[in-house]
């Protein structure tokens, strides 16, 4: 096992079967964690992710008053907040690291905390996008502000006059669908029900739904209006405090699941059955693994989940997938593993409406372009897309990737190198983000396989 900051190295690995559970989504743990804050009483989340990302939101849900226990690898968070809603207190300053959604939800939840609270986040948090949330937060009457810089964190929120007015907002065009999700969330606990205009189609849309979807399920009345081809044109909340019924199963995550669907599609003779996941999900990533399919991935229902296997058997000499146009508009996060897969594909590629993942962790289309490169496949890109040429046949690959600290990066290449073998990945550790075990799930996957392909 490598140690801690060495480069992982990735071997091609043979035919495997097996099932495998991913931890819970992390889009739907963070949502949880926010509305168990607003919930009365005592709300238990099972099956919750337990990562950087998750546990970063549960210390600002702690340090702006809630009482929130997580036991050291226990997979649920259980959230006390007495008779609802978060207390008064002293100033208090919270840290989200690299997180992104737990930083903009963190932000609206400080304002209905009656408190001082500064919220911050890592160097490269600090260089992310959070001018439309405070602009947002102060339309509706929030007292919001800049600690140190303009237009970047630290943010300081001052929610001792009391939660936002609530009322109806006008929203233009908007860095990250993540300050939508905040309000939406922290709507029930305005003064007023709140309604949000979209002058366009909401960016990421499929997370406002996603939101709109959890908020149904604590009991929290939404109602969405729709333009004639199914675009969301309003999103009103209204005012009810969240019931979970004192216990929330949260359902894997699909982002996750994803990996090891892309591994079982790559590698000849192989299948893998997703744990619990059902096709009805709502998670936007499930878009991802229906481009996956399109792609040439066999996908079929499981008592138990989603079987996914691949097309191509073994010392099958054609690629185990298709090139493939694909709008990932709808799962942004989950194109990364198609980009990858793209590399040993049968044609070329083209992925498109991914603007938003210039501003993530990293610069992902670069830095994804970069990595397609080092193992030899040609990648161009632009604003929102990028054009993947498949590794020329018989090329043997001998790549070390860096992910830019980017754990959906290190995961996709990592994933790639169980066809091509011959890649390492570098600052290994960054997947602590969004999944902690995948190290671990990937070692079984290898233990579980026959010797490599030829």
């Amino acid at each position: 096992m490598a140690a801690a900051g060495e480069p992982r190295t990735v071997a091609a690995i043979g035919a495997f079967v097996r099932d495998v559970r991913v931890p819970g989504s992390k889009s739907m743990t963070n949502r949880a964690l926010v509305l168990a804050a607003l919930a009365r009483g005592t709300t238990v989340l099972r099956h919750a992710l337990r990562s950087e990302d998750t546990d970063a939101l549960a210390r600002a849900i702690a340090a702006m008053g809630a009482r929130v226990e997580a036991g050291p690898g226990d997979d649920a968070f259980t959230v006390h907040t007495g008779e609802g809603g978060l207390p008064a207190g002293g100033e208090v300053r919270v840290d989200l690291g690299d997180g992104g959604t737990p930083t903009r939800f963190a932000m609206a939840l400080a304002a209905l905390a009656p408190r001082v609270t500064t919220v911050d986040g890592s160097a490269r948090m600090r260089e992310r996008p959070v001018a439309d949330g405070v602009a947002m937060l102060r339309a509706l009457g929030a007292d919001a502000g800049w600690a140190e810089a303009e237009g970047r964190l630290p943010v300081r929120v001052d929610g001792r006059a009391g939660p936002p007015r609530g009322g109806t907002l006008r929203v233009g065009k908007v860095a990250s669908s993540q300050f939508v999700s905040a309000l939406m969330l922290t709507a029930c606990r305005m003064r007023h029900e709140l309604t949000l205009e979209f002058d366009e189609p909401p960016t990421s849309a499929s997370y406002v739904e996603l939101t709109a979807d959890e908020l149904r399920a604590w009991h929290v009345p939404v109602d969405v209006l729709r333009a004639p081809g199914g675009a969301l044109r309003s999103v009103r909340v209204r005012g009810a405090v969240p019931d979970a019924g004192g216990e929330r199963t949260v359902e894997p995550d699909a982002s996750s699941a994803l990996y090891w669907a892309a591994a079982a599609a790559l590698v000849p003779t192989s299948a893998v059955t997703l744990a619990g996941l059902a096709r009805a999900s709502r998670q936007p990533d499930m878009r991802a693994i229906d481009v996956l399919a399109a792609m040439g991935a066999v996908l079929e229902d499981a008592p138990a989940g989603i079987r996914v296997r691949s097309r191509a058997s073994a010392g099958d000499s054609h690629a185990p997938l298709g090139g493939t146009r694909a709008d990932c508009s709808a799962c942004p996060d989950g194109a990364l593993m198609l980009i990858a897969a793209a590399a040993v594909a049968a044609g070329p590629s083209r992925f498109e409406g991914l603007g938003t993942l210039r501003v993530k962790e990293s610069d992902r289309i670069a830095a994804m372009a970069h990595g397609l490169r080092r193992v030899g496949a040609h990648a161009e890109f632009g604003e929102d897309w990028i054009e993947v040429t498949p590794i020329p046949a018989h090329r043997r690959v001998d790549a070390q990737i860096d992910p830019h600290g980017d754990h959906r990066i290190a995961m996709s290449f990592a994933v790639l190198g169980l066809r091509t073998g011959g890649i390492r990945v570098m600052n290994p550790d960054c997947v602590s983000k969004s999944y902690p075990g995948f190290w671990e799930e990937l070692g079984r996957l290898r233990e579980a396989s026959a010797p490599p392909f030829a």
